[in-house]
């Protein structure tokens, strides 16, 4: 039996969760429950938020009802569940508003450095001890 520590055991457990949520988004994604709604570009990065009618948002659909740009927009819903799959990117954040929220994806491939499980370090802990 291997001993961990339990900062070694906290960061495996955020990081499940935090898998847990790109499996669970890629799913989403797979089923059409949500799709890309947007993306955010910034300076040498970009962000893919999606979201569908369980999260609030309506669900982008080709003009008109085109059945192209909807095939468009299906494959690039799956083309996402497969790098969300693969840890490629993952989930990054939400985008809460009155109503509704968005869920971010965006990684390396991206542009945007992967999303490390991480803890309080030790003098934060202390403050946060002292001050509560």
């Amino acid at each position: 039996m291997e001993w961990k520590s339990g900062f070694d055991r906290e960061r495996e457990l955020i990081f499940a969760i935090q898998r847990n949520l790109d499996v669970v988004t890629a799913i989403l994604l797979l089923i059409g429950q949500i799709t890309i709604i947007g993306v955010f570009v910034t300076p040498g990065a970009f962000r893919i938020s999606v979201g569908g009618p369980i999260t609030g948002t309506s669900r982008i659909e080709g003009k008109g009802g085109d059945a192209g740009i909807n095939i468009i927009i299906d494959m690039i819903d799956v083309i996402l569940a497969a790098l969300l799959l693969n840890n490629q990117i993952n989930v990054s954040g939400a985008f809460i508003s009155s109503g509704r929220f968005t869920i971010n994806v965006s990684g390396p491939i991206f542009g945007v450095p992967k999303t490390e499980p991480s803890l309080l370090s030790q003098k934060h802990q202390t403050l946060n001890n002292h001050v509560a």
